[in-house]
Order: C-alpha cells, then structure tokens, then sequence
C-alpha cells in the first residue's frame, strides 16, 4: 500500500477549513485495488472506501458519510477537475477553470492540441479559490458526481 499525508479543504456553511487526510492505495500492477480516504472532523473519524484507479468511488464514499452541511472542497469534487480522456494517472486530473468543457469531445480537443500534464496537470486534493462544486447543470469529465448520486 502506498499512502499519501496532506490536507484537504472542508467546505461549511460559515466559511472553509483544512484538515489531514490520509489516502491509502494498492500501488504497482495492481493499482485498481483497494483505496482508503481518512480525516477527522470535529473529533470523528471519517473514512470513504473504493476500488476504482482514480479514487472517485472513494470519495463519493466519504462525501456520503460526512455530515450533510460538510463538503470535500478538492479537485476530485470541483467542476474543473476533469480526467483524461486517453488514460489517468493516480492523483492527477486537469483543471479547466478558463475553458469550457461540455462533452468528452471537449477533453480529447483539448489533449490533442496542447500538452495538459505541463499546463493543467493537479492533484486530486488541491483547492483553489475557482472550485466550483459539480453538478447536474454542469458537464465534469469525472466519475464523482455521478458515483455520489448513484451511491455506487
């Protein structure tokens, strides 16, 4: 297992704030294995779990079992943070907060014409003050959302 300390950006209804996190993943040849997200919150230990190479399953997960008025504010959970479209990297998606994507079209466009990993490359647990949290009304070439609604 291979495992990554840092902090992730909690939104609340009164303002945001920066908590550890801990990610563990399966690393190597079998790197679609078992993932595992931690933080603590108000003195509670919340922990989301997946399978998925990206680890939106796993983030979907503990969105869930956080408390209602609480986001994850991160890359991974914002409308900008979109993934690959020929192929990811663990912790990497690719912000397109000056552009905008509508389909996966969009994505390949946008990969065939310029070089992403120099220019948009981020890490699944980056906040910026452009996150916008996705939604129905807006396209993300991500699973997040879509594994959220659908508790998948």
């Amino acid at each position: 297992m291979k495992k990554i300390q840092d902090h992730i950006t909690l939104l609340l209804p009164d303002g945001k704030i920066s908590v550890p996190i801990l990610i563990q993943y399966d690393d190597g040849e079998n790197a679609c294995g078992k993932v595992e997200i931690t933080l603590i919150y108000n003195g509670l230990l919340y922990q989301g779990k997946g399978t998925d190479c990206l680890w939106a399953d796993a983030f979907a997960d503990l969105q869930r079992k956080l408390p209602r008025d609480v986001q994850l504010g991160c890359c991974m959970t914002c409308a900008h943070g979109n993934t690959c479209p020929y192929g990811n990297e663990v912790n990497t998606l690719f912000c397109t907060k000056d552009i905008a994507i509508t389909s996966k079209e969009d994505m390949l466009y946008l990969f065939d014409r310029t070089d992403p990993y120099a220019e948009r490359a981020v890490s699944s647990i980056h906040y910026c003050e452009h996150f916008i949290y996705q939604s129905e009304d807006r396209y993300t070439y991500n699973d997040y959302f879509y594994l959220l609604k659908n508790n998948r």
